[in-house]
């Protein structure tokens, strides 16, 4: 990625692969990474994990605030990079203007029962948005948020099948890398 290149962001639901798939571009293009999630943990004194700790103790209206000032931190931190966003940033319509005028997006996409499965292993706190079971939970969030996805993202992988080395070929095929 050239300096001049815009920051690349991994946008999708949560267990969609953002973090993994960004690491592993970022290091391929020899920029530096870095995980919202993480960043706003860190932020509040909580490890990198544990996010989910935050969200639960602070509710999602003020999370999105949080997000939102955490999104700003690490697009005028460094560029070019490679940014994992939590699955909900694009919620805050600043967030999405923010992410379209600064990044180039690409959607990690893939079937909601798929995910739900993939957050249940991880084993990582979670918090239910909902408080519906997972697999409704997953279904909704991506009835929610899917048209704000698909309106950032100029690329779209549906990387439920593929490996994480495989995702990164496509975005580097796809988006010219």
């Amino acid at each position: 990625m050239s300096a001049e290149a815009r920051t690349l962001a991994l946008i999708g639901l949560r267990g969609a692969g953002k973090t993994t798939v960004g690491r592993a571009l970022a290091e391929r293009l020899e920029v530096p990474f870095a995980d919202l999630d993480e960043h706003l943990a860190e932020a509040h004194g909580l490890p990198g994990e544990a996010v989910g700790e935050l969200f639960a103790r602070v509710g999602e209206p003020r999370f999105r605030e949080l997000e939102s000032v955490a999104l700003v931190e690490v697009l005028e931190a460094a560029q070019p990079l490679v940014l994992a966003t939590g699955g909900g940033v694009i919620e805050v319509a600043a967030n999405r203007r923010l992410l379209a005028d600064r990044c180039r997006c690409v959607w990690l996409d893939a079937d909601p029962d798929l995910l739900a499965a993939r957050v249940a292993a991880d084993g990582a706190l979670r918090p239910s948005l909902t408080e519906l079971d997972p697999r409704t939970e997953m279904r909704e969030m991506a009835t929610r948020r899917s048209h704000h996805y698909e309106e950032l993202a100029e690329l779209r992988v549906d990387c439920g099948p593929l490996e994480t080395k495989t995702v990164c070929e496509v975005i580097f095929d796809e988006l010219r890398l």
